[in-house]
């Protein structure tokens, strides 16, 4: 008996921390993936809420860029309680600027960016 409350004991605590994983970051801010789709390697990839009227810092930094057919996971600038819709920008090696705009994320989104989202050759 008591080694089957000990199993129990121990499978509930691992659904519990099964169920508290989620996809946010330490700061709580959500996690999205942005897939690079366009045919050209993005140096610089900017996120920031509707609200805002200019765009954010890059978020990959100076080392990091995105090849085609390449992913790669950010950290949104806040939590979905402050803002859920984001507009994202890519620039790629050519200049070449993606865009998608008014983007309602949620945790674990992935935002795909193609040909189809080039604004300015």
């Amino acid at each position: 008996m008591k080694k089957a409350i000990f199993i129990f004991i121990i499978i509930f605590i691992l659904g519990l921390a099964a169920g508290c994983a989620s996809k946010s970051s330490s700061s709580g801010n959500p996690v999205i993936t942005i897939v690079n789709n366009t045919g050209y390697v993005v140096l610089y990839l900017q996120i920031s809420p509707v609200t805002d009227n200019t765009w954010g810092n890059d978020m990959l930094g100076p080392e990091q860029i995105i090849h085609n057919g390449q992913s790669v996971s950010i950290s949104l600038p806040f939590p979905l309680s402050v803002s859920d819709r984001y507009d994202i920008r890519l620039i790629s090696n050519d200049g070449d600027i993606y865009r998608k705009m008014n983007v309602t994320v949620t945790p674990g989104s992935e935002l795909v960016f193609s040909i189809d989202d080039l604004v300015i050759r």
